[in-house]
């Protein structure tokens, strides 16, 4: 077991790492990105990576004050799940309401299980587990941000 201290600095250090080997790739449209604080440019929709003790996670994921724009914005991602699971060139799991301890979301979603962040030797696996998802949903979203644009 680390101390809190310890998983703290290990988990800085990957997302350090992880951050720096993605830097020189630029997203679809071709300008340089933060890859690990992608920003969807929708308030609402967001992108979310993380690793944890037993996982690595990628994600879309809703949330809105209102659950029909919630659903609204879900549906819509829903109508292109075709595209969407071509661009990351697998299933992910579909979520409409998912509780949160401080509320709900939609979520579309990958993991990961038994990967360990505070074990250096999982590092390469999460980091191309990650890389490529996140690589793919840029493309996705390249595509198609229009058309959630025109819902808000």
């Amino acid at each position: 077991m680390y101390s809190k201290q310890e998983e703290s600095f290990l988990r800085k250090q990957f997302w350090t790492s992880f951050g720096q080997y993605l830097a020189p790739i630029p997203s679809a449209g071709g300008s340089k990105i933060n890859w690990i604080n992608y920003k969807t440019g929708i308030r609402f929709i967001n992108f979310k990576m993380d690793a944890t003790k037993d996982q690595a996670y990628i994600g879309i994921e809703v949330s809105h004050n209102s659950i029909a724009t919630q659903a609204l914005y879900f549906n819509h991602f829903k109508t292109l799940r075709k595209d969407l699971e071509n661009a990351v060139a697998e299933k992910w799991l579909w979520e409409e309401a998912v509780e949160l301890s401080v509320k709900n979301i939609s979520r579309i979603s990958k993991t990961l299980n038994n990967v360990n962040i505070y074990r250096q030797t999982d590092w390469p696996q999460i980091i191309s587990f990650l890389k490529t998802r996140i690589i793919s949903l840029d493309h996705f979203w390249n595509d198609h941000k229009d058309i959630f644009e025109m819902i808000g």
